[in-house]
């Protein structure tokens, strides 16, 4: 007997209808897998892209030991010399203060420069509020800072043992983009460092040879990091990108998962109902007729447990949009791609697992089926 297409997805329906505790149970198994594998994609997807975005005519200067910025003490000599090296292809030279806190259970970067710097240099632009004030208890915070922490302007938070007062939200790039900013002169007071920062910052003329630059920057700093900033930051956020290509793999894993469960969850029907199918092989069912059906129950599961998955995961980035991993906001975002190549390969797999799993049983006779 051959099936039509709308016979097959009548009778699917109608068999899955016929014993609903069963079939939720089989949506509750396969629902977890599929909300992870959007989850891993869209967290996969958000970690490749850290470290992709820096201001290319930065040159930066600093200590080899970018991880551990406390431990880089550079002063007005390295501005000096970094001055005369870069010369006229140089459009400033100037000073960055770079540290690391925690706050809310959270690192955070916590960067300071001349607010004259901040959107010329810095490519910081205010979305909200006005600029601290260097001689007053005041910082800015990047609109990632806030997403991730719900802190407003007018707010206060303590840093380093002094409460300061947010009174600006600033959009960021690159590596600034999740940062708590401070004018140099306040920060040099809140560390107790007067004319000490962690990076020289050489602004590039639009026309200068920016090789040539850096070459000559390197000559006169031979036990100093000379990079722009693009690259600096692509070498601080590689090892965080990392997991994005270790949650890709998880992804595959989890689509395996799913493709493997849909096969079991067909493979335990089939070993619960073994005379059924030896019935609908008596009546006349062909196998592939049978196979087909099985195959059809199969994907109408999987795809019920596909946008069970995809709600459960639209809830869990809903209620934590971003997270801060190491000194970096990730904002975890699901786009239309993800979804469809998801419930591409789930239905492939569901389709894939179904048909493996029926055709060792339809390799029986019908009355082998039936007595059994």
């Amino acid at each position: 007997m051959k099936l039509s297409r709308s016979t097959r997805w009548r009778l699917a329906l109608g068999d899955l209808k016929a014993q609903p505790w069963r079939t939720l149970l089989a949506v509750l198994v396969l629902t977890p897998l599929a909300a992870s594998w959007f989850l891993l994609a869209a967290v996969s997807r958000s970690l490749a892209g850290l470290g992709t975005v820096g201001e290319e005519r930065n040159i930066v200067v600093t200590e080899p030991d970018v991880f551990d910025v406390a431990n880089v003490h550079l002063g007005a000599e390295h501005l000096a010399t970094a001055r005369s090296a870069a010369g006229a292809d140089a459009e400033s030279v100037t000073p960055l203060v770079l540290r690391t806190v925690e706050l809310d259970e959270r690192v955070l970067q916590l960067r300071a420069a001349d607010p004259a710097t901040w959107e010329p240099i810095h490519s910081l632009t205010v979305l909200e509020g006005t600029l601290p004030d260097g001689g007053a208890d005041e910082m800015a915070v990047t609109a990632a800072v806030q997403l991730a922490t719900g802190w407003e302007v007018g707010d206060r938070q303590r840093v380093f043992g002094t409460e300061l007062t947010i009174t600006a939200v600033l959009r960021g790039s690159g590596s600034k983009v999740a940062s708590l900013w401070l004018p140099l002169d306040r920060a040099e007071q809140l560390f107790d460092r007067p004319g000490e920062f962690q990076f020289t910052v050489v602004r590039l003329r639009a026309d200068a040879d920016g090789d040539a630059v850096r070459a000559r920057l390197r000559a006169a700093f031979p036990g100093l990091l000379v990079l722009d900033e693009s690259a600096i930051q692509a070498e601080a956020a590689r090892g965080v990108r990392s997991l994005g290509d270790l949650a890709a793999v998880f992804t595959s894993v989890g689509m395996l998962g799913l493709a493997v469960s849909a096969g079991n969850a067909t493979a335990l029907t089939l070993a619960e109902r073994r005379r059924s199918v030896g019935l609908l092989r008596v009546m006349g069912f062909s196998p592939q007729a049978v196979r087909s059906l099985l195959v059809v129950r199969s994907m109408l599961l999987t795809a019920v447990a596909m946008v069970a998955g995809y709600v459960t995961a639209m809830a869990i980035v809903s209620a934590r949009p971003s997270f801060v991993l190491r000194t970096y906001t990730v904002e975890v975002g699901m786009e239309w791609w993800t979804v469809g190549v998801g419930v591409v390969l789930a239905l492939g797999s569901g389709w894939v697992g179904a048909a493996l799993a029926t055709r060792r049983l339809l390799r029986q006779t019908p009355a082998a089926l039936v007595v059994m």
